[in-house]
């Protein structure tokens, strides 16, 4: 086997692709199993994966799949793409269906007519043995025919007195057929009694009616059968590519904490029980920094008015405002 290994860098290759000869066939994308990889090769130590596709030479490979993926938190790139021609050989398995005709619808007769290997060749270049299959043997009438075939019933008429044929039916029923009355055969019957006395003669009628009635027969028989097995065809040529992806880990941002409510204090409840106790203080404080505040005020009103009356008193004023001699 001829092999060529080129390895071709992902910027090298996409230039190839735009100089591809022009009668160079794209893939069709239509078909789900087109760009099916034949084989995927992980290498977990370096973090690549490798897909290798088997495709004609026709074939363009700018359709190969080289998207980035993510895999096992890992961003895959493709990095590189790989080339190489195989000459070889392919295999399939076929089946093909033969058709043969028959007077006779018996396994012998069937199977004198059908060998139990064949050689084919297919129109793709394919060559191999194919093998009958006794199951898929199926034989059905290839078609039908009628014809007109003669009808006959006989019928006795004993102890006649006459050869009289107006004492018979001119008609019978016989199998879901009418019957009309052809022939009339006549026998005598000589009689007597105990005392030997003779009464005559008595007559029998053998009537033989006659039809028709139309039967259908096969005129033949067909007999299909499978033949199935392995052709081969050699020289085909086969361009491998392998898309090589490596992974680089994925940066997560960590997300933020979430806010956590507080929890309620479970001991003994002392706000509470401050809260009235520091009223009050305020309330006593302020109430004693007002008195301390009055008297003050009221101190110093004392003060002013002493002062005011010495005064008035050292210019001869009276308290009421008018003046006074000495």
């Amino acid at each position: 086997m001829k092999k060529r290994l080129i390895s071709l860098p992902v910027s090298l290759l996409l230039l190839t692709m735009l100089v591809l000869p022009a009668g160079a066939a794209a893939v069709d994308l239509a078909d789900p199993d087109a760009m099916l990889p034949v084989d995927i090769i992980i290498d977990q130590d370096a973090k690549e994966i490798r897909k290798v596709y088997d495709l004609s030479p026709n074939t363009d490979p700018s359709t190969l799949p080289m998207a980035p993926f993510e895999r096992d938190g890992l961003q895959y790139e493709c990095t590189d793409v790989l080339r190489e021609v195989v000459i070889g050989s392919e295999t399939q398995t076929i089946t093909q269906t033969e058709t043969v005709d028959s007077s006779k619808k018996d396994m012998e007769t069937i199977l004198g007519l059908l060998p139990q290997d064949k050689e084919v060749t297919t129109e793709d270049g394919f060559a191999g043995t194919l093998h009958l299959v006794l199951d898929t043997i199926k034989t059905e009438p290839a078609g039908y025919s009628s014809s007109t075939q003669p009808v006959t019933a006989t019928r006795s008429y004993p102890n006649l007195s006459s050869a009289d044929t107006n004492h018979l039916p001119k008609t019978i029923t016989d199998c879901g057929r009418t019957l009309t009355l052809h022939d009339v055969k006549w026998q005598t019957d000589n009689t007597y009694n105990a005392d030997d006395y003779e009464i005559g003669d008595r007559f029998t009628a053998i009537c033989t009616y006659g039809g028709s009635k139309t039967v259908s027969y096969v005129t033949g028989y067909t007999t299909t059968a499978d033949y199935t097995g392995e052709v081969y065809r050699t020289g085909v040529t086969v361009i491998r590519y392998t898309v090589i992806y490596t992974g680089t880990p994925i940066t997560i941002a960590p997300a933020e904490p979430e806010p956590v409510a507080e929890e309620p204090e479970t001991g003994f409840p002392w706000l509470m029980t401050a809260v009235p106790a520091l009223v009050a203080l305020a309330a006593g404080v302020g109430g004693t920094y007002l008195v301390l505040k009055r008297k003050e005020r009221m101190s110093y009103e004392e003060t002013v008015f002493d002062g005011r009356r010495d005064a008035d008193a050292h210019h001869g004023i009276d308290d009421d405002g008018s003046g006074g001699g000495v």
